[in-house]
This record gives structure tokens, C-alpha cells and sequence, in this order.
């Protein structure tokens, strides 16, 4: 008897040992090899992977100033030009669904979860410099605009899945490269700061965990396979260019953006004695960088500017130990959208 529980405890602590290291999401299921308990936990770390760089350009979204990329300069008096936004952001976002999990010949396997994910927000821009010509008719090269926004993401609307609303504000600056006139159209180069409070998808445990070792535990109550939480904050560059005439206006830009997170996961996994095990890691370092590709069109009247939006965004190689008969593929890039309303002062 003492002897089968000295192993039985060994094999516990050999288990849990790699769960006190929480490091990067692309390492930070490797010890589990390709064990079931391993396949299990690379599927909400690869869910938690997709699931950040989406929400990051779901706050972003592409154009910084929905409809126009020419700096709007300073006015003549003390007021300076000033361009006020509201728009709705989705994206179509694409995760491995953690709700659910299916084991075949050993190997785990998830289906694809996607929805359209929106977003509530208004920019800001205010012309601080002026810049100045190159040429006639060519104008406003080093112009600054100072930019602004601020997001609501309703996840209360989506259901049970989803934790509270989350908010995002984001500061910047946009440098005139050209100003748009009847011979030039508009170039600028924008860089934005977000930030955006905890967001989570998933619960493992509708009832009381009670810890059993290290970053283990166990709960009688039921609960879903997997689960994820986390903040983000993201750094955006825009490059875009813009024309308008006779009211109708296009502007077409890439972008390049920055995401990083300390996220938390869970899921539940076999454990000993055929116990259901739920494991847990905290903190884990999440970073992704993705390219971009936006086109505005709208339609102007006086100072007024109805404008949709429509981008894509890359995808990225998958993590280690993703199982690749899973329906999701982390290859394949995000679309993304918006529709707004501008006032130029």
C-alpha cells in the first residue's frame, strides 16, 4: 500500500511540474509532449493565440480616421481643426471552440468556432501643425494630427460564454506626407496606442475547484472543456493614402500591428484514478505581429461623411503540439470592417 502511493505521488508531481512555469504561449505546453493531457492544453493555448490578434484589430480596425488620410491642418484663428468619428468595428472572428473536445485514435481534435464580433467606438483627430509646401499646389508635408479613441466591446450581447463588457482607449499622432488637393491625394503615416481590459471566453468550473497540487484541481460541477482571459494592449502603424471627387472619396492603406497580453487558461484533462483534472496557468506571455490591408469608400456632403470599410489581416503558423486534424486553421487571415459617420470641423 505504501509503496503504490509513493508512486502514485510521483506521478502527480511528475505531472504538475511543468505547470509551475508559465512562460510563453508558444512553449508553455511543450512538457506535456504529445500526450492527450498535452493535445488538450495546446488547444486553448492555440485558442488564446487567434483569439488576441483578432480582438486587437477588432479595436484598431484599419483606417485610424474612417474615410481620409490627409492631415486636417490648422485652421486660421485659435481653433484648430477638429474631425469627430463614431463607427461599429467587426470582425469575422475565427477560434478552435473550447467549449467542446473530442478525443479519435488518442489525438484530441476541436471544431471551429466564429463569429462576427463588433465593437462600439468614436475617434478623434485634431490638427496641431500645419506642415508646409513643397511645391504649389503640394502641401502639408509634416503636418500632425493628435489622435484618439475609445471602444466599448458589448460581450454581454453574445451570451453565457463571454464575460462583461470591455474597454479600450487609444492615443496617437498622424504625420502628413502630402495633403489631398484637386492634383495630389492625400498621404499620411499614423501610429496608435490601444489598451483593452480583460475579456474571457469559456468557464471550466460552474461550481467550487477545490486544489489538489500545484496549478491542479478539481471540480464536481460541470463546466467546458476550456477556458481563456485576457487584456491586450497594441501598437498600430497605418500607412494610407486618399482621394476624393465630386463627393466620392476612396482610401486604400496596410498596416502593421503589435499585440501583446499576459493571459490566463484553463482546461480540464484526465487525471489519476480517472479523476477529471483541471489545469490551470497564469500569466502567459502572448505576442503577435500581423500585417494588414484596408480600402474606405464614402460619400461627403458639406462636412459631413457616411463611410464603410472593408480589411483582411494575416494569419500565423500554429503553435506547437496544435493537433492538425482540428477544423480550425490558424493559417487563414481575418476579415475585418467598419461602418461610420465623420464630422469635419
Amino acid at each position: 500500500m505504501t509503496n503504490r502511493w509513493m508512486i502514485s505521488a510521483a506521478a502527480a508531481a511528475l505531472i504538475a511540474s511543468p505547470l509551475a512555469a508559465q512562460g510563453n504561449i508558444e512553449s508553455v505546453c511543450a512538457s506535456f509532449s504529445k500526450s492527450e493531457v498535452g493535445g488538450r492544453c495546446a488547444a486553448v493555448a492555440q485558442a488564446v493565440d487567434a483569439a488576441q490578434p483578432q480582438l486587437g484589430i477588432l479595436l484598431a480596425g484599419g483606417n485610424p480616421t474612417l474615410g481620409t488620410a490627409s492631415t486636417g491642418g490648422v485652421r486660421l484663428g485659435i481653433l484648430p481643426r477638429v474631425s469627430l468619428t463614431g463607427r461599429v468595428n467587426v470582425v469575422g472572428a475565427r477560434l478552435p471552440d473550447i467549449r467542446d473536445v473530442r478525443t479519435s485514435g488518442g489525438e484530441v481534435q476541436t471544431d471551429e468556432f466564429s463569429v462576427p464580433a463588433p465593437a462600439v467606438g468614436a475617434n478623434v483627430s485634431v490638427g496641431l501643425t500645419q506642415g508646409f509646401s513643397v511645391a504649389p499646389m503640394i502641401g502639408g508635408f509634416g503636418a500632425i494630427d493628435l489622435l484618439g479613441s475609445v471602444t466599448v466591446l458589448p460581450l454581454s450581447l453574445a451570451g453565457d460564454d463571454f464575460g462583461d463588457n470591455a474597454y479600450s482607449w487609444g492615443a496617437g499622432a498622424r504625420v502628413g506626407l502630402v495633403r489631398e488637393s484637386f492634383v495630389t491625394p492625400g498621404v499620411s503615416l499614423s501610429l496608435m496606442y490601444r489598451d483593452l481590459g480583460d475579456v474571457r471566453f469559456g468557464e471550466v468550473c460552474e461550481g467550487t475547484e477545490v486544489v489538489t497540487s500545484g496549478n491542479q484541481s478539481t471540480c464536481a460541477a460541470g463546466g467546458d472543456f476550456g477556458e481563456l482571459g485576457f487584456g491586450l494592449t497594441n501598437w498600430s502603424g497605418r500607412l494610407a493614402a486618399s482621394k476624393r471627387l465630386l463627393g466620392l472619396g476612396a482610401t486604400l492603406g496596410v498596416g502593421y500591428d503589435q499585440f501583446d497580453t499576459d493571459a490566463n487558461f484553463a482546461f480540464r484533462a484526465p487525471g489519476l484514478g480517472g479523476t477529471e483534472q483541471i489545469y490551470r496557468f497564469n500569466d502567459v506571455t502572448v505576442d503577435n505581429d500581423r500585417w494588414s490591408a484596408f480600402l474606405d469608400l464614402s460619400y461627403t456632403v458639406l462636412v459631413g461623411s457616411l463611410v464603410g470599410e472593408v480589411g483582411w489581416m494575416q494569419g500565423a503558423d500554429a503553435i506547437a503540439g496544435f493537433p492538425s486534424t482540428s477544423d480550425f486553421d490558424p493559417d487563414q487571415g481575418t476579415f475585418f470592417g467598419s461602418i461610420g459617420a465623420r464630422l469635419s470641423l
